[in-house]
């Protein structure tokens, strides 16, 4: 049992046992030719992934107590009104994947300074299927007509599964992909034509292959009985006279009311992401080489989960739903009354067996751009030293595509309200390694002690990640995850203390049924930077033996690096950091004999 200032929460965990298989094959070959200036490749690669993952035990669940119905979690508790129970087991994940890429590339020297690489790779796209069937297409036409599966006889109008009409060949969900050409074009420049200054740009295309992770949600929706989810439910009686135990899956299998169903669109392709850069480099003396990189990409197609039945507000007026009379139109209580297919009328018997319905779809976006400097200095009087610099930023629209039910766009009808900065944008990145190796001393006494010790030190700097500050609540009661705020003003930070981080003034909850104004990923959180040294001696014991010393620290100076503070607008510490990024100092000694 669980309690916080805002959550109240009962949990129930059962142990389980599980049998994971993983197998994997793969062949290929290259081929290479050159013939006058041209330096010929061909290749291919075939590979074949399975992965079969069962477990046998059902959990208990978590009851979680919101105070959605009441406005306090404990009264929810007493009331026995349930914001969601969630409830695990007979997970059976099994999937396998073809894969096939074929390829030709030529390294043609145009002229004496001029190289050119040309290149085209084929890897059509088969996705992965689920042996054991779990995947299925929802169809609104067929809901509308209701037009069921002939395959489970109790699913709800609408969802078809592998073996129905209208699902694509074999048991993925998707249609094959046969036109994924990926080109590569680069140039190099030798421009005084000894080697001290060169030119380099190229561009590709290039396509990504989700794994099997991606299939989570769709192998724990009924009937397959990984995950049960069920919302606004009354604590005696949550399943209401149809209790899924035990899970058996086969043509008769029952469906629990409003369950939560995970889906594909069959025509998603797989995720590919553009390119391109543009390389100056410099060598300075006979030491020291510099450079300056442009660096830009652009990703589409990738993989985010769409809420297709998310609830409707409808104010905070009485109104009669399904035949029930309520004060209060809008509650979080009838969540499942307010969705999308309950109040469209078209199958009111399939409505009241579908609740959070997600679909896989290629709706996002992500773009790049950055600015590298970099500098080297070659080993001369025992020193080296590489460094660089990247200015850069990432923005676009993201999600996570194997998450739980429910938590996908924010705002279903508009996903571009979730673009925001990438997850793993930062705008400052800096890195400096440093290497000494100690001369060599006349003296022998000296040289015992002082030489050939190795001292290497590594400088890691960059700025803060972004954060999205959060609600922590409904506000829209559409049923979604991670809502956010309003901000009323532009001074979001506070005095920047471990307990300040952050500006409660700036924010605010939005009015019922509204979307928060602030953007994702809008805020930025604190820096980061450390130092890492190692030292060592390499000692010489005959012709073949030796002894290496070898001390390493770890964030040498102990500088505690702030983690991001709390962004839960709805709690009681938010604003506040209470966590450390990266270690504290770490030192580790070692000796080696070799022989």
């Amino acid at each position: 049992m669980r309690f916080s200032c805002n959550a109240f929460s009962i949990a129930a965990a059962t142990a389980t046992r599980g049998v994971a298989e993983n197998n994997s094959f793969q062949v290929n070959d290259d081929f290479s030719l050159v013939k006058g200036k041209h330096q010929l490749g061909f290749g291919g690669n075939i590979a074949y992934f399975k992965v079969d993952q069962k477990t046998w035990a059902r959990g208990g669940g978590q009851w979680n107590f919101t105070g959605q119905a009441s406005g306090l979690a404990l009264a929810d508790f007493l009331l026995g009104r349930v914001n969601t129970l969630d409830q695990s087991g007979l997970a059976g994940v099994a999937f396998y994947q073809w894969y096939q890429g074929l390829y030709a590339q030529d390294t043609w020297r145009a002229a004496d300074r001029w190289t050119i690489n040309l290149g085209l790779r084929w890897e059509p796209f088969f996705s992965q299927n689920l042996t054991r069937g779990a995947n299925s297409i929802f169809i609104r036409e067929n809901f509308t007509k209701n037009v069921k599966s002939t395959v489970y006889k109790n699913a709800p109008a609408g969802l078809i599964y592998p073996g129905d009409t209208g699902f694509p060949d074999g048991t993925s969900g998707l249609n094959r992909k046969w036109l994924n050409f990926s080109p590569r074009v680069g140039v190099a420049w030798d421009v005084t034509g000894d080697g001290r200054m060169a030119v380099r740009s190229s561009y590709a295309l290039m396509y990504d292959f989700p794994t099997g992770e991606f299939f989570s949600n769709l192998a724990a929706a009924p009937p397959f009985g990984n995950r049960s989810l069920l919302t606004a439910v009354p604590f005696d009686n949550p399943y209401q006279g149809n209790d899924p135990h035990p899970i058996v899956t086969n043509a008769n299998t029952n469906y629990v009311p409003f369950g939560s169903f995970g889906t594909m669109d069959p025509g998603i392709n797989s995720p590919r992401i553009q390119s391109w850069n543009l390389t100056v480099e410099q060598q300075l003396g006979t030491t020291w080489g510099v450079s300056v990189a442009y660096l830009g990409s652009h990703s589409d197609r990738l993989w985010g989960l769409v809420e297709m039945n998310p609830g409707v507000f409808l104010g905070l007026g009485p109104c009669t739903l399904s035949g029930v009379n309520y004060p209060v139109c809008t509650t979080n209580a009838n969540l499942n009354q307010r969705r999308v297919l309950s109040l469209s009328g078209e199958n009111n018997a399939a409505a009241t067996l579908i609740g959070n319905l997600d679909s896989h779809a290629a709706v996002g976006v992500q773009d790049y751009r950055g600015l590298k400097f970099s500098g080297q200095r070659r080993s001369a009087t025992g020193i080296t030293l590489n460094g660089n610099y990247t200015w850069s930023r990432c923005f676009g629209l993201e999600m996570p595509t194997n998450a739980q039910f429910g938590i996908g766009f924010v705002n279903p009808a508009d996903p571009n309200y979730d673009r925001g900065h990438c997850d793993q944008d930062r705008t400052h990145l800096a890195n400096v390694t440093l290497g000494y190796l100690t001369p060599m001393v006349g003296n022998p006494a000296l040289r015992a002690i002082v030489s050939n010790w190795r001292v290497s030190g590594i400088v890691n700097a960059r700025s803060g990640s972004w954060m999205t500050i959060l609600s922590g609540r409904d506000n829209a009661f559409n049923g979604m995850a991670n809502q956010r705020v309003n901000q009323v003003s532009d001074n979001v930070y506070g005095a920047k203390t471990l307990n300040s981080y952050l500006n409660p003034a700036a924010f605010a909850q939005p009015a019922a049924g509204t979307f928060g104004t602030i953007p994702r990923n809008s805020i930025k959180g604190p820096g980061f930077h450390k130092v890492d040294l190692a030292l060592s001696r390499l000692l010489p014991m005959g012709a073949t033996r030796n002894l290496e010393f070898r001390v390493e620290v770890f964030n040498l100076f102990n500088t505690f690096n702030w983690g991001l503070p709390n962004s839960n607008f709805g709690s009681g510490t938010f604003g506040r950091i209470t966590t450390q990024a990266g270690d504290p100092r770490i030192m580790q000694f070692g000796i080696k004999y070799g022989f």
